[in-house]
């Protein structure tokens, strides 16, 4: 008999993922921490990788940590370990077990990555620039009040501060940044977000007692991912259009369809500016890295949701041959409005760039166009080919020419342009 507030585990299952185990996974565990702490004993050589011989600066260390802790409040809102297996859900309906402490666990799993991953990204830049012991006190009052933030948060129920919350401490990132902060007034900032974790911890309902509705949803989402992991086919986790209001499609043309995808897909908003930001603070903390590397890859993560609409389509034939129009004709439909997208994108990243009081070359901005074209040709990639018409050497093993091909079809060509954009640089 189970008693009552003991974890119910499935037979079979590794506790701990199996990093215990003395397998595979505990040699990638330990290989991965002796990595990682190997930085901290070879700090003049990471100088030189992280800031070269430019002077480093805080004020932007300090605000690229905010953002890392914007970035990482934002994932956990989504609230993906609110999930339960459904055959575990049925035996936890009839063992005496709480399963609100399953889903707690996980969320405790969840905040403790977030807070080793934005410590450790703190402390290594923090060690390597040198800083002195007051930075460290404003880095750790910054990863402190934002991880109550986030906890105040994620355990509840969807607030309205969940689309605007990320947001608003990424612009207090580029507010220490742009305005010089010292230790001193952004460990008052660090006291002003743990004033707003006590504000948010009330309101909404717990995410612990999520009915098996909600549960359930979660486990199909997370069942989504895992697929799509692993079968190497991420157009599977390209986002649904939500409900638009009152937007009617009327006559369904490509440019509607085009615009009605947009809209349906507005949720991204907020990660456009919040991409925005980090690229433009990445620039200055960390001023060994191209511009054209952070607007490139930053224009395509934040408009590959947007070009979710076209990826749907493609991979349903049917769908495209409703509508009745050319395969060209819908690819020039969604990039017309995706280059709108990215016209917005670009437009806030030199907003950004110019509060920063930097800018970057000309060259780079021609990244956003590489972003456009790649963001269209990765939604636009074939069906998932698995023959083995040969393999390709990969760091993680031998892959199928074909699966490699279709795998890297929209990146290779950031990649290509990003290059040789360097190399007239």
């Amino acid at each position: 008999m189970v008693t009552l507030g003991t974890r119910l585990r499935v037979p079979g299952r590794k506790r701990f993922g199996g990093i215990f185990s003395g397998d595979s996974a505990t040699f990638v565990l330990i290989f991965g921490v002796g990595f990682l702490f190997t930085a901290f004993f070879r700090t003049d050589a990471w100088h030189r990788v992280l800031f070269g011989p430019s002077p480093v600066d805080y004020p932007a260390v300090l605000g690229l940590v905010t953002l890392c802790c914007a970035v990482g409040w934002r994932s956990l809102l989504r609230r993906g370990f609110v999930w339960t297996e459904p055959a575990e859900l049925t035996w936890l309906d009839f063992a005496r077990v709480d399963r609100r402490r399953v889903v707690a666990a996980r969320l405790a799993g969840g905040l403790t990555g977030f807070v080793i991953v934005v410590a450790y990204l703190a402390g290594l830049m923090l060690a390597v620039g040198g800083s002195s012991l007051d930075l460290w006190r404003a880095a750790l009052a910054l990863v402190a009040s934002s991880a109550l933030l986030v906890f105040a948060t994620a355990r509840r129920t969807a607030l309205r501060v969940d689309t605007a919350g990320p947001v608003l401490l990424a612009v207090l990132g580029v507010v220490i940044a742009a305005a010089h902060l010292g230790p001193i007034a952004v460990q008052y900032a660090g006291a002003g977000i743990l004033l707003c974790a006590v504000a948010l911890s009330f309101g909404g309902e717990p995410v612990t007692r999520a009915g098996r509705a909600i549960l359930l949803d979660g486990w199909n989402a997370r069942v989504l991912r895992s697929v799509a992991v692993t079968f190497l086919d991420p157009m599977m986790m390209l986002p649904e259009a939500t409900a638009s209001g009152r937007w009617s499609l009327g006559r369904p043309t490509p440019l509607r369809l085009a615009v009605a995808g947009i809209a349906g897909r507005s949720r991204y908003a907020g990660m456009l500016l919040l991409v925005a930001l980090a690229v433009a603070v990445g620039h200055v903390a960390v001023p060994t890295l191209p511009g054209s590397v952070l607007v490139g890859l930053g224009g395509y993560v934040a408009l590959t949701p947007f070009g979710a609409g076209l990826g749907v389509l493609w991979r349903n034939p049917g769908r495209r041959r409703w509508l009745g129009s050319t395969d060209s004709e819908l690819v020039i439909a969604h990039g017309a409005v995706l280059t709108v997208v990215a016209v917005v994108w670009s437009a806030l990243l030199g907003v950004a760039l110019a509060a920063l009081g930097t800018s970057v070359s000309a060259l780079s901005w021609v990244t956003v166009a590489l972003a456009v074209l790649s963001v269209l040709r990765t939604v636009t990639r074939k069906p998932v080919d698995y023959s083995s018409a040969g393999f390709v050497d990969t760091p993680a093993g031998p892959l199928p020419a074909n699966l490699a091909r279709q795998l890297f079809r929209g990146p290779d060509l950031l990649v290509l342009g990003i290059a040789a954009l360097a190399l007239l640089g």
